[in-house]
């Protein structure tokens, strides 16, 4: 069984389980969705089981296509990791490494401090990702990941750097035409900026939802840049990371209600390669980040121009 199947059909397999779709998978592969059909299938027959079920709504993965997603995700990294090797020479510091952080971390956190390591390290390439949604840590789409929240599943080299904190935050433009909420109830007579139905799972949106559960809010958007921007041009309150609302001058309202303090993973899956490019990645977003627990978790009262 094994002499039968290499890393191709693999790449085939998991672009089809990854998307559900034949037509997504040819797509992403650069190859026509019947090359896709005639892959998965000739894969099938070497190993005489049904990988998957089609589906109304697509390509589902049998027991079978369940059994065979961890090795092939293992041989996806290993083969990553000799691309990689192939393509750098010993010793040195270079390639891509690939980073999955929340968009405002990333933006206002980690960019601005990562300009040493650039000028010290020119050879290494960095691919940000940003997504409110977590990345599927097992597929091995990241090297370094920043988290708000700890894996329940799998194995990972993983690390507490701190917590992130969360408040009610509006523009003194909005505050000045609307007033200011004092009470929990008061959010039902605002404006209120919020995340889509299809969002409400994340944590930001249900601590909105216990705050106040009858709220209709006003706006929704998804994405923390968004409800930044949209609550510094006074579309209305916002619950926003304490950093920041700082930054853009926000100010915070309802600061009698117990603010939203999330935990802040730094993790790598124990299946991905530890380059030396990722290691020394990896040490300076901890650095960077422990250096800046106190602005992470509380909030700093901006500077406001006299």
């Amino acid at each position: 069984m094994e002499s039968t199947m290499d890393w191709n059909d693999l790449r085939f397999f998991l672009a089809v389980a990854r998307s559900k779709s034949l037509s997504e998978a040819g797509r992403q592969l650069e190859v026509s969705t019947s090359t896709v059909a005639r892959r998965i299938k000739f894969l099938e027959d070497s190993l005489r089981l049904k990988l998957f079920r089609h589906h109304h709504d697509g390509y589902a993965l049998t027991q079978a296509g369940l059994d065979l997603l961890d090795p092939a995700e293992s041989a996806e990294a290993q083969m990553r990791l000799v691309e990689r090797s192939a393509r750098r020479k010993d010793g040195e510091l270079a390639g891509l490494v690939r980073i999955d952080v929340p968009e405002l971390i990333g933006q206002k956190i980690l960019l601005p401090e990562l300009r040493g390591f650039y000028a010290n390290y020119p050879n290494i390439r960095l691919d940000f990702r940003s997504s409110v949604l977590p990345v599927r840590l097992r597929a091995q789409e990241s090297d370094i990941v920043v988290r708000l929240v700890r894996p329940e599943r799998g194995n990972y080299r993983i690390r507490l750097v701190g917590k992130i904190g969360f408040g009610f935050f509006a523009s003194q433009e909005y505050l000045i035409r609307h007033g200011t909420p004092r009470a929990e109830s008061d959010l039902l007579r605002h404006r209120v900026i919020a995340w889509p139905d299809d969002l409400k799972f994340l944590t930001m949106s249900a601590w909105l939802q216990t705050v106040c559960p009858d709220l209709a809010p006003s706006m929704f958007l998804d994405s923390f840049k968004a409800h930044v921007e949209a609550a510094k041009h006074g579309f209305g309150i916002a619950a926003l990371p304490y950093f920041a609302a700082s930054a853009e001058g926000l100010v915070p309202v309802l600061t009698t209600i117990a603010p939203l303090k999330l935990d802040l993973w730094l993790l790598i899956h124990d299946r991905s390669p530890m380059t030396n490019s990722i290691r020394v990645t990896y040490d300076e977003i901890l650095r960077i980040l422990i250096r800046n627990q106190s602005r992470l978790e509380e909030f700093e009262q901006p500077t406001l121009p006299i």
